[in-house]
């Protein structure tokens, strides 16, 4: 009778120690961003850099930066969304299909960039999947690239992480920045802008002489539109990406996108990073408030990036949050975003109900980026 006894209560024991295990969130070390002790340092006397602007392409999405918005119409059609950002721009969203996913900045009706992440999308000189030894084989890459708006001049160094990861390319009157996902050395998606809108979005580390460009800040009604906007593109691009790995893409939850926005602007408010609030509890506990049933759960985290581009390529190229991303057992996602704070939550609801205790296996990518705007 002891002995049964004492192989009941170490059953009991394993049993226990199991619960604990698979109920407590799995945290990483905060993850800041490429450019988190990155300065913005005005100078006198610049010396630019020698290396000199390749010749402007004359094919493909890139000429359309400086142009009329009624060539993108003319070309592309209504987009699906029109959004505002915080740099003065409109962001139009073409999100039909994964393959031919772009946005277009627009601002006083004149093209300011264009986001191309569509494999089947005109991207010249640079192609979506193509591989990083080809693009520095075939493209002038310099570790300074200088920017003249009017008078003033910027010069971007960029650091070793960029040179892998997040390269700029110049052009004549036009600049290139080329995403690039650091496992599979492809290119992810390509950004080309006029000097402006790079300035303002202040991406690398900057020197400058002259007056620094700088955005006007939004009225508070403005920004609670932006903050939607850029929910809205973080679940284009996690689908977008996951499509490019060969995943099936993820149903938007509007509970769920709820839930991240009052996370995101948690943190803001109440001044942290992390999982757990203060005020809210952990995930597990604020998707118990909403009533939200799963399987399993995680969510991602980052700060201070100037926007949801920037955001999830952050994300995709941190091993662990990129490893929540490209998880095919997700089927669920929701996304929110307040100021500069994204939060992202992931769920298996495929299997609600079955399970007597959900499971949170939380993994953050919290990217801070103490220099972005």
């Amino acid at each position: 009778m002891k002995a049964l006894f004492r192989i009941f209560m170490a059953c009991a024991a394993i049993a226990l120690i199991g619960f604990i295990f698979f109920n407590t969130p799995r945290e990483n070390e905060p993850l800041k961003g490429p450019n988190a002790n990155s300065n913005i340092i005005p100078k006198t006397e610049l010396k630019q850099p020698e290396m000199g602007a390749t010749t402007r392409p004359k094919s493909g999405m890139s000429t359309l930066i400086g142009q009329g918005a009624k060539v993108v119409l003319e070309k592309y059609g209504k987009p699906v969304r029109k959004e505002p950002s915080s740099f003065g721009y409109d962001w139009w969203i073409y999100n039909t299909n994964t393959s031919t996913f772009f946005m277009v900045g627009v601002e006083n009706n004149v093209v300011t960039q264009v986001y191309i992440a569509g494999k089947d999308l005109d991207a010249y000189p640079f192609k979506v999947g193509q591989k990083r030894d080809d693009i520095y084989r075939m493209t002038i890459i310099d570790y300074e690239v200088t920017a003249n708006v009017g008078k003033n001049i910027f010069v971007f160094s960029m650091s070793e992480e960029d040179m892998q990861t997040r390269l700029l390319v110049k052009f004549d009157g036009l600049f290139a920045q080329l995403y690039i996902d650091r496992e599979t050395g492809e290119l992810q998606g390509i950004r080309f802008t006029n000097s402006k809108t790079l300035v303002l979005h202040q991406p690398y580390e900057m020197t400058y002489q002259g007056e620094l460009v700088i955005p006007t800040p939004p009225s508070s009604f403005l920004q609670q539109e932006i903050n939607a906007a850029s929910a809205k593109q973080l679940d284009d691009l996690i689908n977008v990406t996951r499509v490019q790995h060969d995943l099936t893409p993820l149903t938007i939850d509007e509970s769920l996108e709820e839930v991240a926005k009052m996370h995101s602007e948690d943190m803001k408010v109440h001044n942290f990073l992390a999982h757990e609030s203060p005020t809210n509890g952990d995930l597990k506990k604020r998707l118990e408030t909403q009533r939200i049933e799963y399987s399993e759960a995680n969510e991602n985290l980052a700060t201070d990036y100037f926007d949801a581009i920037e955001a999830m390529h952050g994300w995709l190229n941190s091993t662990e949050h990129r490893n929540v991303i490209l998880n095919d057992k997700y089927t669920t996602v929701g996304s929110g975003v307040f100021l500069n704070y994204y939060t992202q939550i992931f769920l298996d609801s495929s299997s609600q109900g079955q399970d007597s205790e959900n499971k949170v296996s939380e993994e953050p990518v919290e990217n801070i980026d103490e220099s972005s705007p």
